[in-house]
Order: structure tokens, then C-alpha cells, then sequence
């Protein structure tokens, strides 16, 4: 699922920078695919909306379903600002896969910044 990941980043020239994706078995989300990527400050809201588009676009083809989606954002501003999302998968699949729920309402009720 990780090199899914790593194919989808690379297929788009706009996209951030992938550090490292994986699947853990995280002891508060469960099974959570975590992605890492290098923002860009004057665009860190689409950088992790593309991570979260890529990573629920992936978990929705996973044959073991995820719990969860954690995104890990480092931006460099003077020094390294990381910024962590989490949202849960099924949530984030509804919003940005198959539309059935508001961008607005997922950004609103689904996604958490830690």
C-alpha cells in the first residue's frame, strides 16, 4: 500500500514531496495509514489536501480496510513547523473519494489537527 502511495505522489508534478508512507497498527486509531511529505509554505492547506486525496484514494482500494489516515507535514519557515492531520478513513473516502459527503462538513467533523 506504501509504493501505491509513493506512485500516486510521483504521477503528479504539482504534488508535495513524499518523505515516507506506511501502515501501523496504531494503538489509538488502529489501523492507520501514515503518510510524511515536505509542504510548501505558500501552499500548505492543498499540500496536505493532496496527501489526504491520495491516501483515501488508495484506502479505498486497500483489501484490508484502514481506520484511519495521519498525515505528517513538515514545512520549512525559518525552521521545521510539522504539522499532524488525522482523520478517520471511512470519513475521508465518503468526502474525497466518493463525494457523498461536503469537503466543508469532512474539513469540519472529520479531520483533527493535533
Amino acid at each position: 500500500m506504501a509504493s501505491t502511495v509513493e506512485k500516486y505522489f510521483a504521477r503528479n508534478r504539482t504534488a508535495p514531496t513524499i518523505i515516507s508512507a506506511e501502515v501501523v497498527d496504531d494503538i489509538m486509531y488502529g489501523r492507520t495509514l501514515k503518510i510524511r511529505i515536505q509542504g510548501h509554505r505558500n501552499s500548505e492547506n492543498e499540500d496536505l489536501g493532496f496527501a489526504f486525496g491520495a491516501a483515501a484514494a488508495v484506502a479505498n482500494q486497500a483489501s484490508n480496510k484502514l481506520e484511519a489516515i495521519w498525515i505528517e507535514m513538515d514545512v520549512r519557515y525559518k525552521a521545521v513547523e510539522t504539522t499532524v492531520a488525522v482523520a478517520p478513513a471511512p470519513c475521508s473516502i465518503e468526502a474525497i473519494v466518493h463525494k457523498s459527503r461536503s469537503f466543508g462538513e469532512w474539513w469540519e467533523n472529520c479531520l483533527e489537527i493535533l
